[in-house]
């Protein structure tokens, strides 16, 4: 099928008004506590989580085998249960799932990857919003309602500018860009290093000596660079001749390797936000879906075996969270159904070393010269690991397929997918003589690096077919079937083809007949080499081009359908002459006499001066067919199978303080976003690209109007200054609709650079129907300013990250939670240990933490300070949170984190990660808020529900520090006093230092013995209790969103307190 057509429909909105965006505050950099504002975390500093509900505010032997039958037994049936009652129609709220959905990984860890984390197949916004609770269903009438008001009062122009939009032909590529301008050979050898100890020798000897070595008869032929060729040569030589063979029993050298267990901050608002990912990960199509390569030269130094956290991923969506002790893999339409202990035990398994490249590797080359459909890789593309799992032949034989079929047919094994993406199932197909062929070793893996496969990786088992491009190793396997006919589904034909290059967009009649055409399929990997060193960005000072200092040149190889590379060459004259490099093979690289599934290693050692003289360094390999890599590249619109020589280029620069010039090399592209590689885009590209940015509405919108849309109704994103409304896109996004929400709503630069590295020039003219309009000045500063401080931030905190403590400012850590204590019949205390036996913490006080639970479509994420450790003398690797828990009722189905936590086995884990806030107290009225140090003696507090926590924290340091004498008055809002959270304690802490602390807590709904105040907190009670605004004198709140924003802040402002300067939101 033909890809679907790309509506666009944008909703009518006038802009913010002029009152508005004169009354915007000047952002500029900071404001991360300005209350109800999203701050760098996302959260609204001030405010506690609302939810939303109005009425609620929520901060082996075989006895052994049959047990845990009997307990997967009972697991499938409450499942079954809960599904059974959704189906119904029943209400169900999160202590009947997580009740109902049993972590298997607590009974069988050793079964999942490193990392694995459990997920609760639900998310927040179906159980609070979907179900139909009383509340919701009010809450949906009065909605309509308001449409319809809405409908009746909008103007005869806007309804029939909706009405053109709707009845609008979706323009398709071909036809747009018909329309679009746009279309319209002396030896090198003395660049060699010689051989130090061959020079020693020659220095040493005597020349009127009879017996003379071996290297001074050589020195009559040859000069010493010559010679040291030659040495290389011969040892290579000897080596190639030794070459051992894998027995497929072998086992990886990295197994033992230290496994990521944290979390990238980049993830927790995707399906994805239970994977642990590298940060040595460079992501190329922004947050979600995953498409990453590895930094190449720690790829490189990684060895020749690649460790699972440094292997390229490529997702098409988000990756299916299944479990080795439920999935089963159909064969042949269910006349073989394996689980994954079959599998695993019932079939030989072999190990062997398998590099795995996308066809995509080194993209973004192309994508210099003219966009092409894909996002830019660089040339990261390619890891080798080892793979463990039974032959694909050997399954199919147990299936029934025979071994011997008619030759006068060709047949084809299919392979689908359990993931979903934007397209359907990921589904593709090889020659089935291909996979009977056992000397192919296509394998079932289940097993990667010799521990179970990563989620990113196929989790519990993948096709590698060694040999092939990637595109072909289908993960996350769920059927396997026999067809007399090549598969048809979407990515088989739309995607891993390389098309002629007069074919430049995916619709048309051409473009429709060669996709389908089978000539234009990747499937054998073709043959490439890269230079890994020198790097990117590398420089070396011309003082080391003295004569004879050498410079280690180093790369990768690698060839498609079990081929040796058999030379790599390098020039430094434009390719009149090529220096030989020494090749470096994993152990046992062999399989079945002559098949070579690994990559290689090169090096060459080169005089510097030689590199200084040089205007550029290619790299070219040759195959045992002799052919070698074409000298320029052959741009195709899908942008695969790119393996021009690679070539990198230096330049002196002088940049150094002593003044001494120095040697800088560029490769051609960075990948992603990254702008400093030596190629630019052409000409063409960039007119192209200046005509998207044109044509743009007066309106403008403020940050606090955009910050309003950030879901699914209405989806507004912030590219390049511009507004756009992005919400019908969301049914047809190829990359799902996940890649956009994460953005929503978004004032920042990430959206505009991340649209930038993956879209062509038809994507920015879908883009260009769902503009709407301008962010403001103020709001284009803000932007500015932030992205600067969040690359400084980001860049600080991985060089100054404190080993010592657990908490990770951009990561998410899991935590054990250790003991639960009843404090009241809703209140609890949690304690939690900390992971690595790590003592402290690391978070100060006012600052919170991040509680992250993992939910089908998003991390389920709360902000909580702990009420444990206050002082630094009461770290012992644990942390203790005090937290209310808003049971279900008839109505709603209560809090979400506050029930998991009431639910969950001891001994679960959840995720950390902090510190959170931009204010910390050092002590004496000593603050450090935002990077500023500021002093107060008085300090006000106005908190409410939950909001009460992190003024405990700060409360107890002050009062709990001999010489702190700093005053603090205390106003604490809740509904009853069953409400009060930490009553006891702060009862003793007032009554301990009465003359240093006030605190009032304020009553909405009283009992009749209630002897304090009683009502809702007001201009009154502020002054009454508060600290007038004078020098010396600040606030923070922490509350439910409607009494901060609508009764606090405004007496506040009233009174004379300024936000930003004495008024703060924790």
């Amino acid at each position: 099928m033909a890809p679907m057509p790309y509506n666009v429909r944008v909703q009518q909105h006038p802009g913010s008004t002029a009152q508005e965006i004169s009354n915007e505050p000047d952002w500029g950099l900071g404001h991360q506590h300005r209350v109800g504002f999203k701050n760098r975390q996302d959260r609204r500093p001030g405010l506690t989580h609302g939810g939303v509900m109005l009425s609620q505010c929520e901060g082996t032997n075989s006895e052994t085998d049959k047990e845990e039958e009997e307990f997967e037994e009972e697991a499938r049936k409450e499942l079954e249960d809960l599904t059974n009652r959704i189906k119904k129609g029943e209400l169900v709220n999160f202590r009947d799932i997580i009740n109902s959905e049993k972590d298997y990984h607590l009974r069988r860890p050793s079964d999942h990857p490193v990392g694995w984390r459990y997920v609760l197949n639900i998310s927040e916004d179906w159980v609070k919003q979907t179900e139909n609770w009383p509340a919701n269903i009010q809450k949906r009438k009065r909605e309509e309602d308001q449409k319809k008001n809405q409908k009746n009062e909008s103007s005869n122009k806007e309804s029939k500018d909706a009405t053109e939009q709707e009845q609008k032909e979706p323009t398709e590529e071909h036809e747009w860009k018909r329309q679009s301008k746009v279309e319209n050979n002396t030896k090198h050898h003395d660049a060699y290093a010689t051989d130090e100890n061959d020079q020693k020798q020659q220095q040493n000897s005597d020349p009127e000596t009879e017996q003379q070595s071996e290297y001074q008869k050589l020195l009559k032929k040859y000069s010493p660079q010559e010679i040291a060729l030659l040495q290389s040569l011969q040892r290579e030589k000897d080596l190639v001749e030794q070459f051992k063979q894998n027995d497929g029993k072998r086992t990886s050298p990295v197994a033992d390797y230290d496994h990521l267990l944290s979390i990238d901050e980049a993830d927790q608002f995707t399906p994805d936000n239970w994977i642990p990912r590298s940060s040595n990960l460079i992501r190329l199509t922004g947050k979600h879906p995953l498409n990453a390569e590895p930094k190449l030269a720690p790829l490189f130094d990684a060895g020749l075996v690649t460790p699972n956290e440094y292997h390229y991923v490529r997702n098409h969506g988000a990756v299916p969270h299944l479990l080795w002790e439920t999935h089963i893999l159909e064969v042949e339409g269910g006349k073989l159904n394996l689980s994954m202990d079959s599998l695993r035990d019932d079939f030989d398994p072999i190990n062997i070393q398998v590099a795995i490249a996308c066809d995509g590797n080194r993209r973004k080359e192309l994508n210099m010269i003219k966009r092409t459909k894909g996002f830019n890789w660089g040339s990261g593309a390619i890891s080798c690991a080892f793979w463990k799992g039974p032959l694909l032949r050997d399954v199919l034989l147990a299936a029934g397929v025979p071994q011997d079929f008619d030759a006068g047919r060709r047949y084809w094994v299919n392979f689908a997918g359990a993931d979903d993406p934007s397209e359907g199932k990921y589904e593709t197909c090889i020659p089935l003589q291909y996979a009977m062929d056992a000397t192919n070793d296509v394998i079932l893996a289940q097993f990667m690096n010799d521990v179970p496969l990563p989620p990113d990786h196929g989790h519990p088992v993948r096709v590698v077919i060694p040999g092939f491009v990637g595109g072909r190793c289908v993960k996350w396997l769920q059927k396997i079937w026999v067809s007399d006919k090549e598969n048809d589904s979407h990515y088989h034909i739309w995607d891993n083809r390389v098309l002629p290059s007069f074919i430049t967009e995916k619709d048309g009649e051409f473009a429709n007949t060669m996709f389908k055409h089978p000539s234009t399929a990747c499937n054998e990997q073709n043959l490439n080499s890269v230079i890994v060193k020198p790097a990117q960005g590398e420089k070396v000072p011309l003082t080391d081009a003295r004569k004879g200092k050498t410079y280690r040149m180093e790369g990768y190889a690698y060839d498609g359908g079990g081929h040796e590379v058999q030379r790599v060459e390098v020039s430094l004259d434009g390719g009149t002459t090529w220096l030989y490099c020494i090749r470096k093979f994993p152990d046992a690289p062999l399989r079945h006499g002559n098949k070579f599934w690994t990559w290689l290693h090169w090096h060459v050692d080169i005089e510097i001066a030689h590199l200084l003289r040089c205007k550029a360094i290619a790299v070219r390999c040759w195959n045992v067919f002799k052919n070698t890599q074409p000298e320029h590249m052959s741009w195709n619109t899908m942008g695969m199978m790119n393996n021009a020589w690679y070539v990198v280029k230096p330049e002196v620069v002088e940049e150094r303080e002593d003044g001494v010039p120095e040697i800088l090399f560029r490769h051609p592209t960075e990948p992603g976003t990254g702008d400093q590689g030596w190629m630019k885009a052409s000409v063409e590209q960039q007119v192209s690209d200046a005509k998207q940015l044109s044509n743009t509405p007066e309106k403008q919108f403020t940050r606090e109007e955009i910050e309003k849309h950030d879901d699914e109704k209405s989806c507004w994103l912030v590219i390049d200054g511009k507004v756009y409304d992005a919400t019908s896109v969301l049914n047809w996004h190829p990359g799902g609709a996940a890649a956009i929400i994460g953005h929503a709503g978004k004032v920042h630069q990430d959206t505009s650079d991340e649209f930038g590295s993956i879209h062509d020039g038809f994507a920015y003219q879908k883009l260009g129907e769902c503009i709407m309009g301008t962010v403001t000045e103020k709001a284009a500063t803000f932007i500015k300013k932030n992205a600067e401080a969040k690359a400084k931030d980001i860049a600080e905190s991985s060089q100054n990250a404190n080993r010592d403590f657990a908490l990770q400012k951009h990561r998410w850590v899991p935590v054990q939670l250790k003991k639960r204590k009843e404090l009241s019949k809703d209140t609890r205390s949690y304690t939690f240990d900390l992971p690595d036996s790590k003592k402290s913490l690391g978070i100060g006080t006012c600052q919170h933490i991040q509680l992250g639970f993992h939910l089908k479509d998003r991390m389920l994420i709360r902000s909580y300070t702990p009420t444990r450790p206050v002082l630094q003398n009461e770290e012992d690797g644990s942390f203790e949170l005090v937290v209310k828990t808003y049971f279900p009722s008839e109505d709603q189905p209560g809090g979400a984190m506050s029930n998991i936590l009431d639910c969950i086995p001891i001994g679960e884990e959840i995720e950390i990660r902090g510190p959170v806030g931009e204010i910390e107290y050092s002590g004496n009225g000593k603050f450090v808020i935002e990077g500023k140090d500021v002093q107060f003696q008085r300090v006000t507090l106005i908190l409410g529900g939950s909001g009460i926590t992190p003024g405990y924290q700060l409360i107890a340091r002050i009062v709990g520090t001999a010489g702190d004498d700093t005053q603090i008055a205390v106003i604490d809002a809740n509904k009853s006093e069953a409400d009060i959270l930490l009553k006891d304690e702060l009862e003793k802490l007032q009554k301990e230092h009465s003359k240093q602390l006030r605190i009032e807590h304020v009553l909405s709904h009283p009992s009749d013995d209630w002897k304090g105040k009683k009502g809702h907190v007001n201009a009154d009670v502020i002054k009454e209790v508060g600290f007038e605004p004078s020098e010396g004198s600040v606030t923070f709140l922490c509350g439910p969103p409607s009494m901060i924003q609508k009764a606090a802040l405004p007496a506040l402002r009233d009174w004379g307190y300024v936000e930003d300067k004495n008024c703060f939101g924790f």
